[in-house]
């Protein structure tokens, strides 16, 4: 497995398997096995010098670990899938050539075990694959031979009702004239369900790839999309403020007495503006984790499946040129895993160069940086499962399953209890309203060549770190007033509209800022217009500061 692991890799990447079974990875248990693993699976194992077996689980699979079924003297590794639809246990073997006595205990294990797997999960189905090295005429492919590891597999296969579905010879011999085995297995106890492929071996390794689909397979949730890039450097800046100042705001900003509703239809109205007058564009998100494969390796691919076909038929046929088109694999196969290791080595090299070339700490070397680091990143969370079954498998599944249970655990039984009620002041607020000369006035008021600078109010710039300067300039002219109002007032702010500072430092800089940065400093600035009317209604006796709650949404 050491000098196949960047096979095993390409082979994650490009097919993206749900289950990926290794057998005889001959790798004495490491200290740290990191170097094994790929992003998007987990990797399960059970390591053994000469011997071993291991599983990638992608990270979308509800999967187990079945320890308690597992004997240390084999080699042996269980695991129960849950696909949402069905629960399949599976059974990964490899037999060594230990002797009949060994193989006959291996055998008789692993009959006890799948009892026991199938006696607690009843309504499972049970598959065992593996390298068995087990030769048996009357049941597997050449059929030529018999020995007894083939006799106590068909037993074995016989007694739990499964059936074997591998028909091809699975290894590559390595001497010329040796003749090709089935020893590579596949028994299940649901065989109308299963369709099973042989292919050309992944690398240089001497055995064949085996691929099993099945009906009952779960959906492909990829969460790959698209990311919508905005082009401010080329944008219609005038336009843009023509637009936002001759916006009936007021329509808007209160056509609903839900501020949510508010927030969304501002949200609406933004981004409306930035995709008539700012260019942007869809781009996939979530490309090829493995940039270095390159055209040349490819092409050795292709010429490596090639020669596996061009040999399998000579071997089916009897052609006498059987021996020349072996020879032909082989070289082909060396020739594949050479390509690869020069064209990950070359990538390698020419991403080090780029970071040496940048100065250290600029933009442009922490956006490599990140780019590079990306490809190792693994979410930390397994999917979760929610209660009717299904999986949930991106981030914000995952924290809406939190909240939901955190909320339905912490509802207070409060029995026969009445609320309490509050006494009426007796008084009301008059209609806040936001003229267009008092929006152009602050927007004209900005210092555009101001990026960043002191904030006197800690409080609320922790609260808003992203507030723009004109945010900045009303939070404090407001606190030198010393206004506050009788009691405590919580308001909830909708967005505004999009400040001229924000698009002129983005149209100066030429940066490629996202829609998810806009609606912060948007909101901010909104809040501005609504601190004052909102002082001068309820008062302004010095007690305690009025607070105001942002009410944010997504931009999308």
């Amino acid at each position: 497995m050491h000098s196949n692991i960047n096979a095993v890799h390409h082979h994650l990447e490009t097919d993206k398997p749900h289950l990926l079974f290794l057998t005889e990875t001959q790798i004495r248990c490491p200290s740290d096995a990191a170097y094994l693993n790929y992003p998007g699976y987990s990797l399960e194992h059970h390591f053994r010098q000469r011997a071993g077996v291991c599983v990638y689980v992608r990270n979308d699979i509800c999967c187990q670990r079945l320890r308690y079924l597992e004997d240390p003297d084999f080699s042996t590794l269980w695991l129960l899938v849950d696909t949402g639809m069905d629960k399949i246990v599976y059974a990964c073997v490899y037999r060594s050539h230990s002797g009949d006595q060994e193989t006959t205990r291996l055998f008789d294990h692993l009959g006890m075990a799948a009892d026991t797997a199938l006696h607690r999960h009843p309504d499972a189905q049970f598959v065992a694959l593996g390298d068995f090295n087990a030769c048996h005429q009357d049941w597997l492919f050449p059929y030529q031979r018999t020995d007894h590891a083939g006799r106590e597999a068909r037993n074995f296969a016989v007694s739990m009702g499964l059936s074997q579905l591998v028909k091809q010879a699975t290894r590559v011999p390595d001497i010329a004239g040796h003749t090709a085995n089935c020893l590579d297995l596949l028994l299940t106890t649901d065989p109308d369900r299963c369709i099973v492929t042989v292919s050309s071996p992944l690398g240089t390794s001497d055995y064949c790839l085996v691929k099993s689909v099945t009906s009952f397979s779960p959906p492909d949730c990829d969460s790959r999309g698209e990311r919508r890039v905005w082009r401010y450097k080329s944008a219609d800046w005038d336009e843009m403020r023509h637009f936002f100042a001759s916006y009936p705001w007021q329509q808007v900003c209160f056509s609903s007495e839900n501020p949510s509703s508010c927030a969304e239809a501002i949200s609406d109205v933004v981004r409306q503006a930035m995709e008539y007058y700012i260019p942007h564009g869809d781009v996939p998100v979530g490309s090829s984790a493995r940039p270095w494969f390159n055209a040349g390796c490819a092409e050795a691919e292709k010429r490596k499946h090639s020669a596996f076909l061009s040999w399998v038929n000579a071997r089916d046929r009897k052609a006498p040129d059987l021996n020349s088109k072996k020879r032909a694999f082989n070289h082909a196969a060396k020739s594949y895993k050479k390509a690869l290791r020069k064209a990950r080595f070359d990538r390698i090299s020419h991403i080090g160069q780029k970071l040496s070339a940048q100065p250290s700490g600029s933009r442009a070397f922490w956006s490599l940086a990140k780019s590079v680091e990306a490809n190792f990143c693994r979410p930390t969370l397994p999917p979760l499962v929610r209660p009717d079954g299904t999986l949930a498998h991106t981030a914000r599944e995952k924290a809406g399953l939190f909240a939901s249970l955190f909320a339905h655990n912490s509802r207070l039984d409060t029995g026969s209890a009445t609320p309490p009620t509050l006494p009426h002041c007796g008084t009301s607020m008059p209609e806040v309203r936001i003229r267009n000369k008092e929006v152009l006035r602050a927007l004209c008021r900005l210092d555009v060549n101001k990026a960043s600078g002191p904030d006197d109010d800690t409080c609320e710039r922790a609260a808003a770190p992203g507030a723009p300067p004109a945010a900045r300039t009303l939070r404090r002219a407001a606190a030198a007033a010393a206004l506050s109002p009788h009691s405590r007032c919580r308001v909830y702010c909708t967005r505004f509209a999009a400040s001229s500072e924000t698009f002129r430092k983005a149209e100066g800089a030429g940066a490629q800022y996202e829609a998810d940065t806009l609606p912060g400093q948007v909101a901010a600035l909104g809040t501005q217009f609504l601190r004052i009317p909102i002082r001068r209604a309820v008062g302004s006796t010095p007690r305690e500061p009025p607070r105001l709650t942002l009410a944010r949404t997504d931009a999308d």
